[in-house]
């Protein structure tokens, strides 16, 4: 727990600097009117008390997440995509900040370690949300951010994925697609940030989609490295080997029978035309 990361010493100072009477009030938690997006899917669910109660749920207007205490890692991410969202004119303001709903959420400055360099990777992408500069700002919030590499991964494979699933969406006839991102944490020891509240690097990410009209599911896996480009199609692996690697359960609104035939076969990616290629990059 997060006792065992920061030590007696530094939790002490902590409420030693927050007087109980001025400690903040938690955030109240999301409406089910914000969740009702997610419905025809249901969220990702954690296997295991341990882990749910190291978990803040927090629900944007263009996203949810579940926010990890300990690893300061979103553990999972859900978004909706539609041909409208990623069309109009939002554009990056790079405003990385904490996230009002998340208790403990990063700061900016807890990327900053030189002895091990991380890109603040977004997990629901900025140009998701083109329809909605408030929605694309929402976008930067840093329980949104998880720790990536940054050239060959962060800025090129995990990139040119998002890219082609926003091309499902445009151009595939895919236009009513749930998209779940997160990070599988697997052996990694790799801490980064300059202060006690340090941040785990996770070993590799996964995307499960679901293509609502279609009742189609995909799963893709990338390590968290610099890879040479590769079509996004290498990285699908069944949806049933990510949940035993994350410990989350995908897909639990369906039908039992359904999860069962979408999670076990490998599947195989929807694929695009070309013509708008310009218009899914970030």
């Amino acid at each position: 727990m997060i006792r065992s990361l920061l030590g007696a010493a530094a939790l002490a100072a902590i409420f030693a600097a927050t007087p109980r009477e001025t400690a903040a009030v938690p955030p109240a938690p999301p409406s089910s009117a914000c969740l009702a997006r997610f419905s025809v899917v249901g969220l990702p669910r954690h296997r295991g008390d341990d882990i749910a109660l190291k978990q803040t749920l927090a629900c944007h207007d263009g996203y949810a997440l579940s926010f990890n205490g300990e690893t300061r890692n979103p553990d999972w991410v859900i978004e909706r995509l539609t041909p409208a969202a990623l069309t109009g004119k939002a554009s990056r303001k790079d405003n990385f900040g904490p996230d009002p709903l998340v208790p403990g959420s990063p700061a900016k400055k807890d990327y900053t370690d030189p002895a091990n360099p991380r890109d603040r990777g977004h997990q629901a992408p900025a140009a998701d949300f083109k329809f909605s500069q408030p929605q694309t700002n929402d976008s930067f919030y840093m329980s949104n951010m998880s720790p990536q590499v940054g050239a060959g991964f962060n800025r090129a494979q995990w990139r040119f994925l998002e890219e082609d699933i926003r091309a499902a969406v445009l151009c595939g006839g895919h236009d009513d697609v749930i998209v779940m991102t997160g990070p599988i944490y697997g052996s990694s020891a790799t801490w980064i940030g300059p202060g006690p509240f340090k941040i785990l690097s996770p070993a590799a990410y996964f995307k499960v989609l679901y293509d609502v009209r279609a009742g189609r599911a995909v799963g893709f896996r990338l390590d968290n490295k610099a890879y040479t480009k590769t079509p996004s199609d290498h990285f699908i692996v069944p949806i049933s080997q990510l949940e035993v690697e994350t410990g989350l359960d995908f897909l639990g609104a369906l039908s039992r029978r359904d999860q069962n035939v979408l999670e076990r076969s490998k599947g195989t990616f929807w694929g695009h035309g070309q013509g708008c290629a310009n218009e899914v990059r970030d």
